[in-house]
Order: C-alpha cells, then sequence, then structure tokens
C-alpha cells in the first residue's frame, strides 16, 4: 500500500519556483491556493491523501492528525456528486484517525472520498482520499501499450508485455479506411504493416493483450481466424524467434489506451484560465518545483529540474538534455507538445527516482532540423535520415508529409495533416525564443541516447533515437527508429504512483 499527502505550489513569473501550502479549505478538495494562505495558523486542516492498493485487497491507513479537532462524527461522501463509490471506508479508531478502504470485489480504478468530520461544537472539516486500485502497471507491467501497432512493430525488440488493440471500436480498426494506396497489410499504422508482427522479439513468458475484439469480415475471410487475438496468436507463431513463439496472447474483455485531453489536466489539476504551470508536493518533505522557465509561449528546463510531485503546464514544453532531481518521481502533464532532446539524467541515486510525462498532443524525441549550415548531417539511408526520404526536417516529415500518408488517426483529430501541422505550429513556437530544433543526427550527443525509469504517454510519440528505454510507451501511434528500439518494463513503476492527477480510463484501462 502507498500513500502520500497533496499539498499545492504555485509559482512566480519566469523562473518558476513553487511554495508548499498547508491549509486546505474546508469546502472544497483539502487544497487551498497561496495566494489565499496567511490565515489563522491554528486552524484544523487534514491533508488529502492518495492511496493505492491491489486488486481485491483492503488497506489500512492513518490520516495526519497533528493539526486536527479532536473528532465526534466521522462520515464519508462521493467526492463524485451522485456516483457511487466503489468500496467501502469504515473508522477503525476514532480517535487516532485510522481508517480502512475494502475495495468491491473485481474493481479497478480509482476511488475517490470526502472525509467528513464534526467536532463536539458541531463544526466540520473535510478532506479527501483517493485510492487507485489495481494500478494497471503492476499487474500488467507493460513495456509498451499503442493502439497502432504498423509500424512500431517491425523487428522491434520488447522485453516485457505488450497492450494493443490495433484501433479497436475506431473506424480505422485493422487498417479500415485509410488511404488510397494504403490496406491494412501495406502502409496501414493500424493495420499489420508487411505481416510484421511476426517479427517483434520477444520472451517465451510473456504477452501480448488485446481486446476480444472480432476482425472485420475482409480480414477474416482472408485469414481464417475470426478474433484479433487468434490473429495475434497465429502471426507469434509464425516467428522465426522461438521464445516469440512461446508467447501468450491474453483477451480482455476491454483494452483502452490513450492520453489526456488539455480539459482532462485543467480540470484535474482545478487550473484557473489564467494558470500556466500548478504544482503538488509529494509530501510536506518534498522539493520546491525549480528548473522550468516560462518563455511565455512554451516552457522549458533551465539547470537542475528539481521536482517531486505533480506538475501541469500549459506547454509546449522542451526538455533539453535534462537533469532531475528527484527521489520520489516527477510526473508532468502537459496541455500542448513536448520536445525532448538528449539524455534524461538524474542528480540523486534513490531507489524511486523517475520521471512520467503525459501530453494532450505529442511527445517528439531527437526530431528537427536534418541539415546545419547549409549541409545534410547524415547522407546515407540509414532507416529514413537520408536526404531523399526526410526533406530538411523530421518533425515536418514525421507530422506533416510522409507520416500522415499511412492514415496516422487519433481520436482528438482524423484529419493527419491538421493535427501534424498543429504540431509543426508549437515547435515553431519554440525556434522563434530559441533557434532551430535539430535532429538527433545533427546534435552532439547523436542518436544514441536512452532512457530509464521513464513512461511516456501522448496521442501520437515519435523518436529518432536508437537507445534502449526501461519503463513504458503509452501511445495511439508510435514511430521509432527502425529496428534499433529496444523496450522494457521498469520494474520502479511498481512502487510508485503513475499518473495519480488523471483516471486510469484517461490513458490505460484493462478490464478483465
Amino acid at each position: 500500500m502507498k500513500m502520500r499527502l497533496l499539498g499545492l505550489a504555485i509559482v512566480t513569473a519566469t523562473l518558476v519556483t513553487a511554495f508548499q501550502n498547508c491549509a486546505p479549505q474546508a469546502h472544497f478538495s483539502g487544497v487551498e491556493i497561496a495566494s489565499q494562505s496567511g490565515g489563522n495558523a491554528e486552524a484544523k486542516v487534514i491533508p488529502d491523501m492518495l492511496l493505492e492498493t491491489k486488486m481485491n485487497t483492503a488497506i489500512d491507513f492513518q490520516a495526519d492528525s497533528s493539526r486536527a479537532p479532536v473528532a465526534d462524527k466521522i462520515s464519508f461522501i462521493a467526492a463524485n456528486s451522485g456516483a457511487a463509490l466503489n468500496g467501502k471506508f469504515e473508522v477503525t479508531d476514532k480517535a487516532t484517525y485510522k481508517f480502512k478502504y475494502t475495495p468491491n470485489y473485481g474493481f479497478r480504478g480509482n476511488d475517490n472520498v470526502i472525509v467528513v468530520v464534526t467536532d463536539k461544537d458541531s463544526v466540520a472539516i473535510q478532506f479527501t482520499v483517493k485510492v487507485s486500485v489495481g494500478n494497471a502497471f503492476q499487474t500488467f507491467k507493460p513495456a509498451l501499450a499503442v493502439r497502432g501497432m504498423g509500424c512500431i512493430q517491425c523487428h522491434a525488440q520488447v522485453a516485457s508485455n505488450i497492450v494493443t488493440d490495433f484501433g479497436y471500436q475506431s473506424s480505422y480498426f485493422m487498417g479500415q479506411g485509410s488511404p488510397s494506396p494504403m490496406t491494412w497489410t501495406s502502409g496501414a499504422v493500424y493495420g499489420d504493416h508487411g505481416n510484421s508482427f511476426n517479427t517483434i522479439a520477444m520472451p517465451a513468458d510473456k504477452s501480448v493483450i488485446v481486446p476480444k475484439a472480432t476482425l472485420p469480415a475482409a480480414i477474416a475471410a482472408a485469414t481464417n481466424v475470426s478474433t484479433l487475438g487468434q490473429y495475434i496468436k497465429n502471426q507469434l507463431l509464425a516467428s522465426t524467434y522461438s521464445s516469440t513463439v512461446g508467447a501468450a496472447v491474453q483477451e480482455k474483455k476491454s483494452v483502452y489506451i490513450g492520453a489526456p485531453t488539455d480539459a482532462n489536466i485543467t480540470a484535474a489539476f482545478q487550473m484557473a484560465a489564467s494558470e500556466r504551470v500548478k504544482y503538488y508536493k509529494d509530501g510536506s518533505d518534498s522539493v520546491a518545483l525549480s528548473g522550468l522557465l516560462d518563455q511565455g509561449t512554451f516552457f522549458q528546463n533551465s539547470g537542475e529540474l528539481a521536482c517531486e510531485g505533480d506538475v501541469a503546464v500549459r506547454g509546449p514544453l522542451l526538455l533539453d538534455n535534462v537533469t532531475i532531481k528527484s527521489r520520489t518521481g516527477c510526473r508532468i502533464y502537459v496541455v500542448g507538445s513536448v520536445f525532448m532532446y538528449g539524455p534524461i539524467k538524474y542528480s540523486n541515486s534513490d531507489a524511486n527516482r523517475n520521471l512520467q510525462i503525459t501530453s494532450s498532443k505529442s511527445i517528439s524525441m531527437g526530431l528537427g532540423n536534418v541539415k546545419k549550415n547549409g549541409s545534410y548531417c547524415n547522407t546515407t539511408d540509414n532507416y529514413a535520415v537520408s536526404p531523399a526520404s526526410y526533406g530538411v526536417n523530421s518533425i515536418v516529415n514525421r507530422y506533416s508529409t510522409f507520416w500522415t500518408v499511412p492514415g496516422n488517426f487519433v481520436r482528438a483529430s482524423t484529419n493527419p495533416k491538421a493535427f501534424g501541422d498543429s504540431v509543426v505550429a508549437e515547435a515553431a513556437l519554440i525556434e522563434a525564443k530559441n533557434g532551430p530544433l535539430y535532429d538527433a543526427v545533427c546534435r552532439s550527443e547523436g542518436r544514441s541516447v536512452e532512457y530509464e525509469r521513464i513512461i511516456l504517454n501522448a496521442p501520437q510519440i515519435h523518436s529518432r533515437y536508437q537507445g534502449n528505454v526501461s519503463g513504458s510507451v503509452i501511445a495511439e501511434i508510435a514511430i521509432m527508429s527502425l529496428n534499433t528500439f529496444k523496450f522494457t518494463y521498469d520494474s520502479v513503476f511498481d512502487s510508485v504512483p503513475v499518473f495519480p492527477f488523471l483516471d486510469k480510463t484517461t490513458y490505460l484501462d484493462i478490464q478483465d
């Protein structure tokens, strides 16, 4: 069982600095903004709590009662008005504020309750308890959770489980509706391009997790199988890798792979329209947010990025050779796109250090101009980096020209060109201030960049790097470096909160 306290931090004008505020508003969710602080230091308050437990597993917890009143009565109200709780909250020791939560059998998701404490004078205060039940990362340990596997699957080396649905329940399931001459076996990112799913290299003790889905009639007739699970199993059996042949296929009642919308993020953080950043610490001893520079039209790292908790920013966000200070993990929620360059380093060695980034639009790693000083930085044809195939800019290529052809539909937009052009426009905001964004082939660190202890989540994720990834990639579409990207799940995510400000149904929800 995991638990932490929630507190809110506010930022100054340009270089973002965070301040912990421990005076919750009694009528709201237990969080009060700093501009309203400074009242009675003796006010009775109980900090909000975030808990985690496994499915079908009760947990005991104790609230921080250091500034709490002597309780006469304690009651529980569902935090979402009109919604029923998905488990039972009970008081086990009123005097010491000890409680127990038992999730309903089979429930996986978030259960949020408002705890109302009334003293002998009938004065009431409240705090919120959020319980995350059945962290999908603990249960399924996915290295990849990607809807459109048509390109990332090609010769991929995946050392952990894969979650996919090939666009199930969307009009483009199995590559249907892709522009001509693309078909489900040729070019369609939501299909099985080149029948290449069998080229995946994965261990025999791992699984591909898919929904119980009936194939379109034409594809069922062509393959002599009726379900997505059967199709994937046949592809694994056809592999030239003996380990892949032994990998299992797990069919689930439902699989949802997605990413938050702008509204999901701003609502979760209760961001006012004028707020550009908001930070919640993991605990009272967590570091203040620093090293995040507001450039007016985008954010970027500046020096060491100190972050132990959850931070929402109105992007785009530029992370360039970032060094992170975080004992418990830094979770960044971006309204807009993220552009990442170079490695991610940690200035500390704590066991739970990790970085989680979720974006409402896209995450790009090592994309940019492929020409410098008038010349191409790489003149060889190394997996689509030659001048003939890439033009002059890999951001433009990936989002606005060549890679829009296979029908790169996402839930937010079924117009790949318009969606891609909006990402290119965000990159232009950064370049207007900082100068050109260069492709990995034009940068000193090159393309051999590895990431560890990381979760990346967005509708689209693109990378030009060729190193290993230890963590999870969650996307509707992910286009990586062909035959050179290696994925493995990072066990740190068994023991830390994963995007606790988002409901699991927003980004990865697997129902048995």
